[in-house]
């Protein structure tokens, strides 16, 4: 090839440098990564331009600029190279300053050392650009050697990086390794083949054809497979900033690393603690209470809850690791304080405690405010309310239960005890009749006052015989008392009428208006008796006895 071919060549691959070095540096922003790649191949770019130069132009000003281009070009490439390799193998590392000087020490000697006219034959001499027939001469000197070889060196640090991370990468991070090694490894090799060849003096330096490779491969991942749009975050990135404590314990409970969460929560367990925590038994770092009262808590999916100290709730998950072959490695421990959520907890179920306590006030005062709507004030009987309600559910139960009876008691002379003895004595003679009735009632019946000296009772499932007898035992019981009223011994008595469903009624009104036909007729008939049906006769027990002297008033008090 011609000087002008080989000019030709060398300017495409500066501009397939250039244009991949742009698109590096476009996505700049997503990672360090790019950064490095844009100097790399902008430093291929430099190269490819002094060949063009070189070739190109040929002059004795082109001639004496080139050793010092050319290497500061090659320096980019491989400061880049390196920097590339490191930010993608650990995305967590960031080229220091210090770091960043050392790397520039020795490009810059090498670019001073080569534009000196009184060092410049130790980097390169006899250098003469492409002839007719396309050949040029170089002689090397030592310091261009001793480069190369730093160079390397250099790079395959940068390689060895590349596949170890490539060796624990895993999906579209493995490719986009694979892709830059593949890249990388193909400038380099034609790098050694260049260089070997230029060893005897002649030929062409044709690296930065091969640096076109590496560049076209470059601009295809990052267009087609997405070189650099997705970086992975190194795990020690998000292990040191979890808010969550993260310890590793190995199989004897020995502490071999944690995160500073994990040591900002130890030491504020136990503040006591001083020096690396690190290699100390757990037991020793987080307390034998701590760890004791997380050995005795239940798991419950996978996690451990439990008060370490008073104020101080954990969480804990851990998780065992092995290696490959099953041998236990130790444990993960996850830990997140928890207080402040278990505090929230607690004061919620004490409202919940509080409100139920409430509740159950509300509820009892509401059935008392309703048992008090059903309640007689005076005797505590039930009122008429409560009776309406009672015997119609009585009746509509009864084809199940059998009869009904209903008992209509009224005391005799009441009126003449409120005229002589007035109504507070009055009312403490219904409130002993109400408790005789109360006392009388079984489950399922009802007592009821009906309104001023009459009450009711209700007898689910009773018969004629058996309300005839449960009434003689109520007469029997409220006229064989007696109560001091202002002085005097009174007793009174009372007249019961009893109706019997379906016999009287089958219906509430029926039954009340039976039962209190029963009750005027007991009245009629001298008063102190039961009467279940006007028309039957009389028995001899129940036959009234003579009217009372005017001496006995005070005993049977008329009136009614």
């Amino acid at each position: 090839m011609s000087a002008a071919q080989w000019a030709l060549v060398f300017a495409c691959a500066a501009l397939v440098a250039s244009c991949t070095a742009a698109l590096a540096w476009s996505r700049r922003s997503r990672t360090p990564a790019a950064t490095a790649l844009a100097v790399t191949m902008s430093g291929v770019a430099v190269w490819s331009a002094a060949d063009v130069l070189l070739h190109g132009v040929g002059s004795d000003g082109v001639v004496e600029a080139y050793p010092p281009l050319l290497l500061a070009s090659v320096g980019l490439v491989v400061v880049g190279t390196y920097v590339l390799a490191r930010t993608v193998s650990d995305p967590s590392w960031r080229l220091g300053r210090r770091a960043a000087l050392l790397l520039a020490v020795e490009p810059v000697l090498l670019v001073v050392t080569a534009t000196l006219p009184a060092t410049r034959d130790l980097v390169m001499s006899g250098l003469t650009p492409a002839d007719g027939a396309g050949e040029g001469r170089v002689t090397f000197g030592p310091l261009f050697l001793a480069h190369t070889a730093y160079s390397y060196a250099l790079v395959v640090v940068a390689y060895a990086h590349l596949v170890r991370r490539y060796r624990h990468a895993a999906g579209v991070f493995r490719r986009q390794i694979a892709v830059l090694l593949s890249s990388a490894l193909v400038s380099s090799v034609g790098n050694v083949v260049s260089v070997g060849s230029q060893l005897d003096g002649s030929g062409i330096d044709v690296t930065p054809l091969f640096f076109l490779v590496t560049g076209l491969v470059d601009c295809w991942a990052i267009f087609r497979v997405g070189l650099l749009r997705m970086v992975p975050v190194a795990r020690e990135q998000v292990v040191e900033t979890v808010p969550d404590a993260v310890l590793v314990v190995d199989p004897g409970g020995v502490l071999i690393d944690c995160n500073p969460a994990a040591t900002r929560m130890l030491r504020r367990l136990r503040p006591e603690l001083g020096g690396d925590l690190v290699g100390r038994a757990l037991t020793d770092v987080a307390g034998p209470r701590a760890v004791a009262v997380l050995d005795g808590t239940e798991r419950r999916d996978g996690h451990r809850v439990a008060q370490v100290r008073p104020g101080l709730w954990l969480d804990v998950r851990d998780s065992a690791v092995s290696d490959p072959r099953g041998r236990p490695l130790g444990r993960i421990l996850v830990v997140r304080d928890v207080s402040e959520q278990q505090e929230r907890q607690a004061a919620i179920e004490a409202l919940n405690a509080r409100l139920a306590e409430q509740v159950e006030v509300i509820e009892r005062l509401r059935a008392e405010l309703a048992e008090e709507a059903v309640r007689d004030p005076l005797t505590g009987l039930h009122n008429r309310r409560h009776l309406d309600r009672a015997l119609g559910a009585d009746l509509a139960s009864r084809p199940r239960t059998g009869r009904l009876s209903v008992l209509l008691v009224d005391v005799d002379h009441f009126k003449s005890v409120n005229d002589r003895l007035g109504h507070a004595a009055g009312d403490r003679v219904l409130t002993a009749v109400a408790r005789t009735l109360a006392g009388a009632v079984r489950e399922g019946d009802t007592a009821a006052r009906l309104g001023g000296e009459e009450f009711v009772l209700v007898l689910p499932g009773a018969g004629r015989e058996q309300a005839l007898e449960r009434a003689e035992q109520v007469r029997r019981a409220i006229a064989g008392q007696r109560q001091s009223l202002d002085g005097e011994d009174v007793g009174v008595t009372v007249s019961i009428g009893v109706a019997v469903c379906p016999a009287d009624g089958a219906s509430a009104p029926a039954l009340l208006e039976a039962a209190d036909r029963a009750l005027y007729t007991a009245k009629a008939t001298g008063r102190d008796r039961v009467v279940a049906d006007p028309a039957a006769p009389v028995p001899a027990a129940d036959v009234p006895a003579p009217a009372p002297a005017a001496d006995d008033v005070a005993e049977l008090v008329p009136g009614g």
